[in-house]
């Protein structure tokens, strides 16, 4: 399914720029090959590889199967330069709204935003922003109304692009460790947007550093939800609302 066929890219060739026409499609397991050489790929070049969970061949394979998407980022010869990986955790206990708080009978209307992964030479594209629109609207379609994922709170750019685009820090925990409960993984904020509703009524609101983890920790298990983040400062704010009060969105 071609998902946005009008694309132009720009990609970095030494030490100039040259253009490129793009189509994002729906990619189907006959592809996945694809997708996994090139997550490797850019994790081989990751100075600091803990802000990257790499998904297997088979766990991606599964959840396709599953009804998961891979919305994929084609050049002007159909080659992939950048994808994103959505999954449908169903009442499964890794579902991320078990981590926040959603209740039962909603957990089967949630979406997991999984990896995105851009080649390094097609980035400042704003593929990661476009994809996510393109998921939203994908997943709001189909009834899906929870979107949810993790991100490294040292991955900046991961971190701003998924806040800027509405979804906000609601827990901050070590996931994808060996343990049952992941408690021996790497840190990980848990990040939500409620295609249904918005939050409404802030009482109180912090800043901190993006990469102060401690009072970030701390803001949280007070009931606070980190709700933007400044790409000038790398700031983060922290507001509290009056009982996490929420209202339907026009």
């Amino acid at each position: 399914m071609i998902l946005n066929k009008d694309c132009l890219l720009k990609k970095k060739i030494e030490d100039r720029v040259e253009f490129e026409e793009c189509s994002i499609k729906l990619l189907g397991i006959d592809r996945l090959n694809e997708v996994v050489e090139l997550e490797h790929k850019v994790y081989e070049e990751l100075n600091n590889k803990d802000i990257l969970y790499v998904d297997s061949y088979d766990d991606m394979y599964h959840e396709i199967k599953n009804g998961g998407k891979i919305i994929g980022v084609l050049n002007s010869k159909d080659r992939l330069i950048a994808y994103r990986y959505i999954s449908i955790p169903g009442i499964r206990n890794h579902n991320l709204g078990l981590d926040i708080g959603i209740p039962h009978e909603q957990l089967k209307k949630v979406i997991h935003l999984e990896t995105t992964v851009v080649d390094p030479i097609y980035r400042g594209n704003g593929l990661q922003d476009l994809t996510l629109q393109i998921a939203s609207k994908l997943v709001r379609k189909e009834g899906y109304r929870h979107l949810l994922c993790t991100v490294s709170p040292y991955n900046f750019y991961s971190l701003y692009n998924v806040m800027k685009n509405g979804l906000k820090i609601k827990a901050l925990k070590k996931k994808y460790g060996k343990s049952e409960d992941g408690s021996d993984g790497t840190w990980r904020f848990v990040l939500h947007n409620d295609l249904e509703r918005i939050l409404s009524n802030p009482i109180d609101m912090v800043t901190s550093k993006w990469t102060n983890i401690d009072l970030q920790k701390t803001l949280i298990d007070n009931g606070y939800i980190g709700y933007e983040l400044s790409k000038e400062t790398k700031q983060l704010n922290y507001i509290k609302f009056a009982d996490d009060v929420t209202e339907i969105s026009a």
